[in-house]
Order: C-alpha cells, then structure tokens, then sequence
C-alpha cells in the first residue's frame, strides 16, 4: 500500500502542516493543524483527498490553533494523548478522542500508532505511520539536528531522555521522523535529534536508567 503525505509550512512560526493517507483513498489525517486551515484543506481537495482525522502532537499553540476552524467547517475527531488533551480550551473537549501510547488510529486502510515520547509536554505523542513506506511525524520531540524545549511549562529533560535514549525509544537509529526523507525536507532522524542535543540530555542517563 502507497502512502500519501503533503507537507506544508504554514504561520509566522515556520510551523509544518501535514496531510497523510493510504494511496487510492480518499481518508486523509491532518497532522497537527494549525494557521491556514484553508490552505490545508484547499490542498487536500486538490489531491482528491478528504480529511477525516485530526493527529495532534501536543498541546502548544503553534500546533493547534487551527482545531476551532477545522471543526467549524469539518467536524472531525481530534486525536490527541490524554495528559495534553486537559490542556486544550474546554470548547473543543466534545470533540476530543484521548488517546495513550500504543493506541493506533485508521485512516482509511493506512494505521497510524501512537507513540506517547513526553519531554517537550506531558502528553508529546509521535505518530507512526506502519507500512513499508511508513515514517513518524514527530510534532516538537524531534527537530532537524535538535530535539525539542524542555525547559517550557510541563517540560521534562529525564522523560526527555527515554524518549530519545535507544536504550528505551524502539527503533530510535532507524526511524525518519517524517515519511520518505529522501522527498521532504526538512526531516531527521531521532538519533540525530538526540545526539545533536547534549546540553538538553547529558548526565541524564545514569540517573534514568538506574
């Protein structure tokens, strides 16, 4: 089965937006939506998609503001962890579908899992797409050489730590942190995320894995 993913970079903060789905159907997630939610949708109707599932990493701002507008015109489920979801304005909290690690969500025929990696936020989730083609959306865990803020409100540098350590994060080396690196950028890979952040992550590990 093919994978589709559109990637957009939408808002003042340089935030991307990503559309994701089986190929040949028309189920569509958006993955943490924010900024333009008319651009992302006019996107997924070029593409002869329609979105039908909302996949939030965390609860920041930068990556949810749009959830009011999407509901407004297309009353989906919002899939989000459910120590991030307390987080979320009241109004939206009907809509919320809570999620823990290891939960796996369909799209179509395409089964996207969660991962719940808290550090950057308590309920920090990585969507993993399964498949041959499958890759992780990674939300702020994992940047381009960088992993994510802990020093922010819930922020947590030991749970930091297990998300990203491969001695606790399954396939952590092997893992683009966004579907077929070879056709988007930006995109890393959770090992580089980690070793390129050891300010944020050192002498942590003696103290976690004891």
């Amino acid at each position: 089965m093919g994978l589709y993913v559109r990637q957009m970079k939408l808002g003042p903060m340089d935030n991307f937006v990503y559309l994701v789905g089986a190929q040949g159907a028309r189920e569509t997630a958006i993955v943490d939506p924010a900024w333009d939610i008319e651009a992302a949708l006019r996107a997924a109707e070029e593409d002869g998609r329609e979105v039908t599932h909302a996949l939030v990493s965390h609860h920041h701002f930068d990556h949810v503001n749009g959830l009011p507008d999407l509901l407004a015109r297309k009353g989906v489920p919002i899939h989000v962890h459910s120590a991030d979801g307390e987080e979320l304005d009241p109004d939206l909290r009907g809509d919320l579908k809570p999620i823990a690690g290891g939960d796996a969500v369909e799209v179509g025929p395409l089964r996207i899992r969660a991962l719940h990696t808290p550090g950057h936020t308590p309920g920090s989730t990585c969507w993993q797409v399964e498949g041959e083609e499958g890759g992780i959306f990674s939300g702020d865990t994992v940047f381009v050489n960088a992993c994510g803020r802990c020093d922010l409100r819930g922020g947590n540098p030991e749970q930091m730590f297990r998300s990203l350590s491969p001695r606790c994060s399954e396939n952590a080396n092997a893992i683009p942190t966004s579907p077929s690196s070879a056709r988007f950028r930006p995109s890393s890979r959770i090992a580089c995320g980690r070793a390129a952040e050891p300010a944020r992550l050192e002498d942590r590990e003696a103290d976690v894995l004891e």
